[in-house]
């Protein structure tokens, strides 16, 4: 993401007034209070554009309170969804008519059309995803309704940890990539609202999601020796010729890609972890349960053992 203001980086005298102008050209209109924490006063937003009807912003620092009302209202409601993670601290939200505390690694769903009021206590900082309506291409009263009750959506867990993960390996310059990650995003999201609302719509949403939540599935556990075809099949009541049948559209057997995968993460903490850590406790972390398979492995992938490698990539 991109740091567009610092406030601590500029006079106290001036801090307030440019997070003031910042949210006043940026966002949609709303009253907006700043507020220190141990004498401390700094706010840092980011943003990152992720295509066509949807973007990312991101707010962390001293207190935050932000209200859309009535008058707010009046002056323009434009038609969009924000969907936010708490990232640390912790925040009262009101909207659609319900009062919640948000901790950290909880979701808030927000209606542009509807009043709402977020304020945070204390340093704490959250990431939100914002849709045109016509992205997510659902009505108003189906957003609302999910509003209140996402944490009845089995995705609930797999899009908090996708929003939090936006944008923390920088930016993606647009073409293909960019566009993937906006239609996963955008299923994802649609998906999260529609199961959280009981709406029909669900069950095409689940079964369009069905490829991004089993790859996620996987993700999640490629530190798990056990890891298998039929445990993710289970996991997803689907039969493994269905999950053969599905993964087929990557061009590669799941097997292969499950070893890439982890080849691929322990290839990367070797480097950065160096010497000081064994080389067996990095193959277990990434699910090898045989030392003497995994050198393999690393050998065939990378033309080098892994102590070649991580002596290659060591500090001096």
């Amino acid at each position: 993401m991109v740091v567009v203001l610092d406030t601590g980086l500029l006079p106290m005298g001036e801090r307030i007034a440019a997070a003031q102008d910042m949210l006043a050209d940026n966002e949609i209109p709303s009253i907006n209070q700043f507020g220190a924490v141990a004498g401390q006063l700094w706010h840092r937003f980011a943003v990152w554009d992720l295509g066509e009807g949807v973007h990312a912003t991101q707010f962390i620092g001293t207190g935050l309170s932000v209200l859309r009302g009535a008058a707010q209202l009046r002056v323009a409601a434009p038609e969009r969804v924000g969907l936010g993670v708490q990232l640390t601290g912790s925040g009262t939200f009101e909207h659609c008519g319900a009062d919640q505390i948000i901790d950290v690694g909880e979701l808030s769903l927000t209606d542009g059309t509807s009043t709402s009021a977020y304020s945070s206590n204390g340093v704490g900082g959250s990431k939100v995803v914002i849709f045109d309506y016509d992205q997510l291409a659902l009505p108003v009263e189906t957003v609302r309704s999910a509003a209140t009750k996402l944490k009845s959506s089995p995705l609930y867990g797999l899009v908090t940890a996708h929003i939090a993960a936006l944008g923390e390996q920088g930016d993606i310059e647009p073409g293909p990539a960019r566009i993937m990650l906006r239609s996963a995003t955008t299923q994802l999201v649609r998906a999260l609202i529609t199961t959280a609302a009981d709406d029909p719509r669900q069950r095409e949403d689940l079964h369009d999601t069905l490829y991004l939540r089993i790859a996620a599935y996987i993700e999640q556990r490629l530190w798990d020796p056990g890891l298998n075809p039929d445990q993710i099949a289970r996991a997803h009541n689907i039969s493994v010729r269905h999950l053969y049948n599905i993964w087929s559209a990557r061009g590669i057997p799941l097997s292969q890609w499950i070893v890439g995968a982890r080849l691929e993460g322990a290839h990367a903490d070797l480097a950065r972890l160096g010497r000081g850590t064994p080389i067996g406790a990095v193959a277990c972390h990434w699910g090898f349960a045989n030392l003497s398979h995994f050198a393999r492995r690393f050998r065939g992938a990378y033309g080098m053992s892994p102590r070649d490698w991580q002596r290659a990539n060591d500090q001096p």
